[in-house]
């Protein structure tokens, strides 16, 4: 992950949604996370599990590998884009 440039992860579980932890600018007016399959207009903040953040399986942890794989797949390409730019930056 260190490789990736990843340096949080951030996993949590319970019975009741509680967002008031995260100061970023991404909630709507009922205080639920604006985003698009788990991905919001902040770079770097995803969320994962909440109910139907793309499928009905979406907020079950039987149904939840392919919004995770999605999710993956994003980090790991905005990585990539971030090194490159670091990359042409140092150049």
């Amino acid at each position: 992950m260190y490789k990736a440039g990843i340096t949080s992860v951030l996993w949590c579980i319970g019975y009741q949604i509680d967002f008031s932890y995260i100061d970023a600018p991404v909630f709507d007016g009922r205080g639920y996370p604006g985003q698009v399959r788990g991905v919001t207009r902040e770079p770097g903040l995803y969320f994962l599990g909440l109910p139907w953040l793309y499928t009905w399986g979406s907020g079950r942890f039987s149904g939840i590998a392919r919004d995770a794989e999605y999710l993956t797949e994003r980090i790991k390409s905005r990585a990539v884009k971030r090194n490159k730019v670091a990359v042409s930056a140092t150049a």
